[in-house]
């Protein structure tokens, strides 16, 4: 498995790949403020699910899913700032 990478380097290859060659993606404060609420609301989500729900595999299902949920709804900001 590869090194474990910040959020911030995700997020800056994340958008290195949406600019592709022309550069990156001006995001608007209403962008930015979409993309914190969407990551306010898993925050939260991912913690009730570390704090309820007892068996490991089922716990890891669940986070995993979370996590997937959450970056595809800030992939959808992103492409959405794009066609801006």
């Amino acid at each position: 498995m590869g090194e474990l990478k910040s959020a911030l380097e995700i997020a800056m290859e994340k958008s290195k790949k949406m600019g592709g060659e022309e550069g990156e993606i001006r995001l608007t404060p209403n962008h930015r403020n979409e993309i914190a609420e969407i990551r306010r609301v898993y925050e939260a989500k991912i913690a009730e699910v570390e704090i309820l729900v007892q068996d490991p595999e089922k716990k890891e299902k669940d986070l995993e899913r979370l996590r997937r949920e959450r970056e595809r709804k800030i992939e959808s900001v992103y492409q959405k700032a794009k066609k801006k």
